[in-house]
C-alpha cells in the first residue's frame, strides 16, 4: 500500500531524521502550522495523528524547565470526534491514547489542547472534562446540549438553556480564560483570513457541464498516486 510506504524505508543509521521531522511541526518560520489530514484514510490518519501528538509531548517532556517556559505549544484538533470519540474505533486507538495523555498531563509540560467539534456528544467525556475553558456556539441537538451541560461546572450548567437560541456567530464563553461567563459575538474576518472551507455551491455547480472521461481519468490518477 503506497500510503504506508513512508514507514517501510529503513534508517541508514547515520543522520538522525527526527529533528527534521520535529521542525516540520515546531518551526520558527510560522507561528501556526497546519497538518491537513482531511483526505487521508482513517487507517493512516489515526497513526499519523498519534505520532504527531506523541512526538510533541515527548519533546516537551525532555526539555528543561526554562525551555518549556519559553516555547509552549497548543495542539488544535479540528473534528475532535475523529481523534477522541466516545466509542472504540480501532483505527484511532493510538490517537485516542496520545490525545488523552496530553489532556491529562500536558499542561505541566507546556502542551495545551484545543478541541473543536460540531458534535460534542461524540467526543469522549473524560477528555472534555479536562477542558477548563469553553466557547460554545449554537447547539440545537438535545443530546449535544445535555453532553455540554454534564461537563460544565454546576454553577454554569444553566447557560446551556440558551444555546439553541443563539444567533449566527454568537457564542457562550465560560471557564478559566473568561473573567465571567460571557455571551460574545465572533468578529467578521477579512477575505484573506477566512479558511478555505466554504461549502460547494450546488446551484452553480449543477449549471455546469458534467465531468468528461478525461477529467475523471485525471482525478483517478491523483487518487491512485495519492498526489494533488
Amino acid at each position: 500500500d503506497g500510503r504506508l510506504k513512508f514507514m517501510m524505508n529503513g534508517w541508514d543509521g547515520e543522520q538522525d531524521p527526527l529533528p527534521i521531522v520535529v521542525n516540520q511541526f515546531l518551526t520558527q518560520n510560522t507561528t501556526v502550522q497546519i497538518v491537513d489530514l482531511s483526505g487521508v484514510p482513517n487507517e493512516v490518519a489515526g497513526v499519523a495523528s498519534a505520532a504527531i501528538a506523541r512526538i510533541v509531548f515527548q519533546l516537551k517532556v525532555w526539555q528543561s524547565e526554562t525551555e518549556r517556559q519559553n516555547s509552549p505549544v497548543l495542539l488544535v484538533c479540528e473534528e475532535a470526534h475523529r481523534y477522541v470519540p466516545n466509542r472504540g474505533e480501532a483505527q484511532y486507538e493510538a490517537a485516542q491514547s496520545a490525545i488523552r495523555r496530553i489532556a491529562k498531563e500536558g499542561r505541566k509540560y507546556g502542551v495545551g489542547l484545543l478541541l473543536v467539534s460540531q458534535r460534542p456528544s461524540e467526543v469522549e467525556a473524560t477528555v472534555l472534562s479536562q477542558c477548563n475553558s469553553w466557547i460554545v456556539l449554537r447547539i440545537t441537538n438535545d443530546a449535544d446540549r445535555e453532553h455540554v451541560r454534564s461537563v460544565l461546572p454546576d454553577s454554569m450548567s444553566g447557560l446551556t438553556k440558551m444555546l439553541s437560541g443563539l444567533r449566527r456567530q454568537e457564542a457562550i464563553f465560560v471557564g478559566q480564560a473568561a473573567t465571567l461567563p460571557t455571551r460574545v459575538m465572533i468578529r467578521n474576518l477579512l477575505a484573506e483570513q477566512l479558511p478555505r472551507s466554504n461549502d460547494v455551491d450546488f446551484d452553480k455547480g449543477w449549471q455546469q457541464q458534467a465531468l468528461t472521461l478525461e477529467q475523471i481519468n485525471l482525478v483517478v490518477k491523483k487518487w491512485r498516486y495519492q498526489s494533488k
